[in-house]
Parts: C-alpha cells; structure tokens; sequence
C-alpha cells in the first residue's frame, strides 16, 4: 500500500511540475504521418493556437506554409514563410525555408518583396524574437516523445552510443496516460539550452522546449 501511495504522489507531482508542457511532440509526430493533407493541416493549426514556447509551434508553421505553397495558394505560403524566416528560433533556420520564401514570392508575382527578403535575409539583419525566453523558468532538449518506456529507452541508449550524454527520460502522465519523453538535462535559460543545442547539429533531429 506504501508503494501504491508513492506511485501515485508521483504521478500527482510529475503532472503538476508538467502541467504547462502540452504534448506537442506527439501531436506533432501525428501529423507528419498523416496522409490526409486536411487532417495534418487542422493538427498543425491546433499547435499553432497552443502559443506555447515550443519549436514544434514553429515547424508546425512551417508545414502549414510547405501546405499551402504545394496547393498553389503562394500569397498565404509567403505571409507565414516570412513570419518564419523572421522570428523562428535560429537553429529551426535553414537555406531551404529561406528558398520556399523566395519561390513562393515568386510564384505570387512580388517581385519588390522578393529583392526585399532575399536582402534581408542573406545579410543576416533580421531580429531573432526573444520574447520567449524571458517567460519559462525550465528549458530542455527535446529529441523523443513516446508512450512506451521501451521505445523511449532505445532512444537514450541510442543518444548515448553517439556520445551524446546528460540525457534523461521525464515521465508526464497526461489524458489518463504516461508519455516518455527524452530530454537533456533542465537548463534554466532558453540560451544555455540554445548554446547546448549547437553541438548536436547533424547529429540527430531535436527542438528546444521549456515550461
């Protein structure tokens, strides 16, 4: 009876410590597995209008505008493409979110706007949106989310076969359920967890998060 007290005290702590980490991830990971391009859509604008601080907000962006430009509707693909470029997180920044700018500018026929970006963002003048960083107190890496403690276990052995260390799997039980998730260790600024962040690139797939 002790131990059944115990598990669940802290099921109640894990929940209230995670209460404002939605679960992105798996929403996330749901989506880009659809084939139903409508139903992916309506799961990216659902994490969308979370307004959390995750990078998954911001990918999910992301595929709304790689949606939209694959339909034809460039106009609506540009305005949120260049939101992106903008103010997403620089590590989330690449040469071919820029490219999808410049296509789907093209493709509308705005010419001036398309000389415009292309200076702006090949000269590196865009202001990072740092917003974010000042309002949670908890930040990690974030390279898994699982319902299985299994899948979730192969994934930090895995991390550890590359050298990657300091990596623990958090347990949030959340919608009658107990999700693992494979994070570094907490970092009490968005910044520190960036500057950690930069020794994974091309290492493996991850998004920085926090609560």
């Amino acid at each position: 009876m002790k131990l059944l007290n115990n598990l669940f005290l802290f099921i109640a702590i894990s929940s209230s410590v995670f209460a404002q980490s939605k679960d992105l991830a798996l929403e996330y990971e749901r989506a880009t597995k659809l084939t139903n391009a409508n139903e992916a859509l309506q799961i990216y604008q659902r994490i969308i209008n979370t307004n959390e601080d995750s990078d998954y907000v911001w990918l999910s962006k992301l595929k709304k505008a790689e949606m939209f430009y694959a339909t034809g509707s460039y106009i609506t693909s540009s305005n949120i493409l260049k939101e992106f470029n903008l103010n997403a997180p620089t590590h989330l920044l690449s040469q071919s979110s820029k490219d999808l700018l410049y296509k789907s500018l093209d493709a509308a026929g705005e010419s001036d706007s398309l000389k415009v970006y292309q200076k702006l963002l090949s000269t590196n003048k865009v202001k990072k949106n740092t917003s974010k960083k000042s309002t949670n107190r908890v930040w990690f890496i974030q390279f898994g989310a699982f319902s299985s403690l299994e899948n979730a276990t192969i994934l930090k052995d895995s991390l550890s076969e590359e050298k990657i260390n300091n990596i623990q799997i958090d347990q949030v039980f959340k919608n009658g359920k107990m999700i693992y998730y494979v994070r570094s260790n907490h970092f009490n600024s968005y910044d520190k967890a960036l500057n950690q962040s930069k020794k994974l690139k091309n290492k493996t797939k991850f998004t920085i998060s926090g609560f």
